[in-house]
């Protein structure tokens, strides 16, 4: 086994090794910990919503108001479906990740959806189970594009089948972009 030498006649060459390896583990644990530091700080400033590059407000609530088409079934799929067009209220509140807009469904302003951030969309959703034109609902979808103001709401119908039921454009109460 190899010992380090000693010499007698350099009694202060053991204590200078000794404090030549805490110098440098001093320098290797400064530089290993800058490194966290900068890549801890790089990850904080990382968008994980998937945003492409506009700037949201990210906390809050967001009211607005959608001006939409409604094309509604009167009595089952084949009809031709009502049309009409009325002003829609959508609140959303980032926060608590939660969405509401004046729905017939199981989302409405009293039945608030979950809310999905996904880069320029703002999409609410709930599940559901309940018939409606002959056919079982599983969930209710709208969906809110911020960079266009675009809003759209759909049931899911199971089976990969939707049937959008609203679209139209939005614009917040206090006319800020979103």
């Amino acid at each position: 086994m190899n010992q380090p030498h000693h010499d007698p006649h350099h009694p202060h060459q053991h204590h200078a090794d000794e404090a030549h390896t805490n110098k440098t583990k001093l320098i290797l644990q400064l530089t290993v910990g800058t490194i966290v530091i900068v890549a801890l700080a790089s990850l904080a400033t990382l968008n994980f919503s998937g945003s492409t590059g506009e700037k949201y407000q990210t906390r809050g609530k967001l009211e607005a108001v959608c001006d939409v088409v409604v094309q509604r079934p009167v009595d089952g799929l084949s009809q031709p479906f009502e049309v009409s067009k009325l002003p829609l209220p959508v609140v959303i509140d980032l926060d608590e990740m939660t969405g509401a807009y004046a729905g017939e469904y199981s989302i409405s302003l009293n039945r608030k959806g979950t809310l999905r951030v996904d880069g320029d969309n703002l999409e609410i959703l709930r599940q559901a189970m309940f018939k409606r034109y002959g056919i079982t609902i599983q969930g209710e979808h709208a969906e809110l594009n911020r960079k266009t103001g675009e809003f759209r709401q759909w049931l899911d119908l199971g089976n990969d089948k939707h049937l959008t039921l609203m679209t139209g454009k939005c614009r917040r109460k206090d006319n800020a972009p979103f």
